[in-house]
């Protein structure tokens, strides 16, 4: 694992992103610099944290570059994120009591805790780098929250990683659903709010393998 740090490590940074991918600017590694949090974590090894990013930038520690693999998922298109670099990460202000309150309050919950494109972009780019994804890739890919932000996710950066938009096809594209991962979030929203389906439930299995939970997950009523 390597950070990328802004001072005197700017240049080593530079030089580890440029490795297999188009370079960052200096603006983009500044803007995705990591700060620090208090984090412990789950039974099933999920990193508890905040919100995941400040003003001062995206809390954890990037990848080094091409330093992370993607799982295959057998007889499908669909892969999973590397979980030595992607362990999914909760925000711990999002508990199975506090539902109502957070991910299921009316008039929304995720535009809130959402971080600004300025420190997703040059993010997404770094992440792309750790994934060995050139960076003029970028369209073909979305930087994902693992345990999305609707189910209590953090975007921290143990919780993103650069999802594919080329998958199974399972679902239609529109506007707001770009691959077969975006569907199934929708639904686990849908159920987590009815209340057949618990916090913890919806977290593990989405940090663990989304790709099998998409064929149990119960349809929107």
């Amino acid at each position: 694992m390597t950070t990328i740090a802004t001072g005197t490590a700017l240049a080593v940074a530079v030089t580890l992103v440029l490795a297999g991918c188009a370079p960052l600017s200096t603006a983009d590694v500044a803007m995705a610099t990591p700060t620090t949090s208090t984090t412990t974590s789950t039974s099933a090894g999920l990193v508890v944290t905040g919100s995941g990013w400040d003003a001062s930038g995206i809390q954890g520690t990037v990848p080094a570059p091409g330093s992370c693999h993607y799982r295959t998922v057998p007889g499908s298109a669909n892969v999973l994120p590397d979980p030595r670099c992607t362990s999914g990460a909760v925000d711990r202000a999002v508990t199975q009591d506090s539902l109502s309150n957070t991910v299921c309050r009316r008039g929304g919950y995720t535009a809130a805790v959402r971080p600004p494109l300025s420190l997703t972009a040059p993010m997404k780019r770094a992440l792309m780098a750790a994934y060995g994804i050139p960076a003029t890739d970028a369209t073909r890919y979305e930087l994902d929250h693992l345990v999305e932000l609707s189910a209590g996710g953090s975007s921290d950066v143990r919780n993103l990683w650069p999802e594919p938009n080329s998958d199974a096809h399972r679902s239609t594209r529109n506007e707001y659903v770009h691959n077969d991962k975006d569907e199934l979030e929708s639904r686990m929203h849908d159920a987590l709010c009815r209340g057949t389906m618990s916090l913890t439930a919806v977290q593990t299995a989405m940090a663990g393998d989304w790709t099998s939970l998409a064929t149990q997950a119960p349809a929107p009523g």
